[in-house]
């Protein structure tokens, strides 16, 4: 008896406990519930307060950069008309602090070196050219710009050496549409001479018409203005949001008397310390954008050339220069072009040499013509990524040119043999590894009536490596 009522004893005390320790595990069950939800809740609240700092880090770093690239647009106003990369305002050159509070300095440049082979020629290497920039930023208003050229290794290099300045002008700017510009400048007629650099060309040897007729390097020392109007977006234009009209225009020294039909207007450049003939002339050029891959520019020059003081050349003599170029971008192709052409006074006398003695003098050409047009295709193998053309460098590049030069300019009674013209063919083949080197290979064919302007009828080869920095 005493045995079955312990054995009932037990079955109901476990039957009792199974239930208690029940109730107590399901309350800690709905305890350890809460506590995750809680911990959910606030690891939910953390995420989203770091996912609005991120969102509001990022607005400002997108504000900063935009007024970044608006400083850079704003200082950058002319691009095309200023020479390499816009000095210390632009994609080039060492930017540095300057301690003593005037402002931002810029230290750049670029050389190159050529090598020739023509016909009935000695072949030979040439330093041809050593440029040096320095600008200066004082104020973001507030630019300056210099370059200082030695060409050939210097002044006393075969006499055909020299080392001068080809730039040195301070820019006040404005807005986008009128900015005032003073000192030594690049005479804005074509577009070869605004961007003549080595390294920037895609051929060594310059074109005849830009050496001949536009003179380039030209620089004249003088006073003007500069900027650009958003054309599409003023009128409306819905074909042609992007259009754009910019200009560039100087009043500059005027020219000297040293003009022939073998030379042209290339040792006529006018004095910087003082204008020749005392008749200042006027210059510049008005260029249309359809878009920024595709402009059409124009030109025009109205002055006095010949040296003010002498009884046959009083420097009174009329000179019209115009001219039109072409820039046009598509994919890998490229079209570049110049057109120039010079009107002088008629019974005008010019002296080849300057001599002021009475009876050296000549009749100037009555004109001067000539255009080159020059197509790029810009490519690059992907095979040759993991050779040594390609392997370090991050856009390496071949360009295949082309160009055709043609000058026509009228004799200057010198010989009585009718007018000197000349035409080459060029074709050529280059590598850039990166966008401010490159080297260049080239196949000149050449041919000329009468008067030699530059190569005559001798046909060769040019070479050349170019830097920028």
């Amino acid at each position: 008896m005493v045995k079955k009522l312990l054995i009932s004893l037990l079955i109901c005390s476990f039957g009792v406990s199974f239930p208690l320790q029940g109730v107590v595990y399901a309350d800690e069950i709905e305890d350890l519930k809460l506590e995750m939800r809680k911990l959910r809740e606030d690891y939910e609240s953390k995420i989203a307060t770091l996912q609005q700092k991120i969102e509001e880090i990022g607005n400002k770093q997108a504000v900063s950069e935009e007024k970044l690239e608006k400083k850079i647009e704003d200082k950058t106003i002319s691009l095309d008309y200023v020479g390499r990369y816009q000095g210390p305002f632009g994609k080039g050159g060492l930017l540095i602090k300057n301690p003593s509070g005037f402002g931002n300095v810029s230290v750049g440049g670029y050389a190159d070196i050529e090598f020739e082979n023509f016909e009935n020629s000695n072949s030979t290497f040439d330093q041809a050219r050593f440029i040096l920039n320095i600008g200066a930023q004082p104020h973001e208003r507030l630019l300056f710009y210099s370059e200082y050229e030695i060409e050939h290794g210097g002044p006393h290099a075969s006499d055909v050496g020299e080392a001068k300045v080809e730039q040195a002008w301070a820019s006040y700017l404005i807005n986008d549409m009128i900015n005032l510009k003073g000192g030594i400048v690049l005479v804005p007629f074509g577009k070869f001479n605004l961007l003549h650099d080595s390294d920037i060309q895609d051929l060594t040897e310059r074109p005849i018409v830009s050496r001949r007729l536009t003179a380039a390097t030209w620089m004249e020392a003088g006073f003007g203005a500069f900027g650009e109007f958003n054309i599409g977006e003023s009128l409306g234009l819905k074909v042609l949001p992007d259009s754009y009209l910019n200009y560039e225009g100087y009043i500059v020294n005027g020219l000297d008397e040293d003009i022939s039909d073998n030379i042209g207007l290339r040792n006529a450049k006018g004095a910087i310390e003082a204008d020749e003939n005392n008749n200042k002339a006027l210059v510049g050029r008005l260029g249309l954008g359809l878009n920024r891959n595709l402009e059409f520019g124009v030109s025009a020059y109205s002055g006095k050339y010949g040296r003010a003081g002498s009884a046959t050349r009083n420097g009174n003599d009329d000179l019209l220069g115009i001219g039109a170029d072409v820039n046009f971008k598509r994919g890998p192709f490229e079209l570049v072009g110049d057109f120039a052409y010079w009107d002088f006074e008629d019974g005008a006398l010019v002296d080849h040499d300057n001599d002021s003695a009475a009876g050296d003098e000549v009749s100037a050409p009555k004109y001067m013509r000539g255009f080159y047009i020059e197509p790029r295709y810009h490519f690059w193998p992907k095979f040759l990524n993991n050779t040594f053309l390609g392997r370090g460098f991050e856009d390496p590049q071949f360009t295949l040119a082309g160009r055709y030069d043609w000058v026509d300019i009228a004799d200057d009674g010198d010989t009585g043999i009718g007018s000197n013209k000349e035409k080459r063919y060029t074709l050529g083949l280059n590598y850039r590894p990166i966008e401010s080197w490159v080297f260049k290979l080239e196949y000149q064919r050449n041919s000329a009536n009468n008067e030699a302007l530059e190569r005559g009828d001798k046909d060769g080869v040019i070479a050349s490596m170019a830097i920028g920095f």
